[in-house]
């Protein structure tokens, strides 16, 4: 996954935040200052969330960005 790519969130993920659609918006990969590697910026249901790496296997890729 990339930076401009959309992506349906898991039903687990939408429910933790209350997301009525869950199409995530990739904005930007950010670093983590512990041994985990980054988190994702997402742009989901008007507002920007930070998420872990992990939605990178649990997630549905709806449209890849350029």
């Amino acid at each position: 996954m990339k930076v401009g790519d959309l992506i349906k969130l898991q039903s687990g993920t939408r429910n933790h935040w209350e997301l009525p659609t869950g199409i995530a918006l990739l904005i930007e990969k950010r670093p983590r200052r512990d041994s985990l590697d980054y988190d994702w910026k997402v742009l989901v249901d008007g507002r920007y969330i930070y998420l872990g790496r992990q939605i990178e296997h649990s997630s549905e890729m709806v449209n890849e960005g350029r």
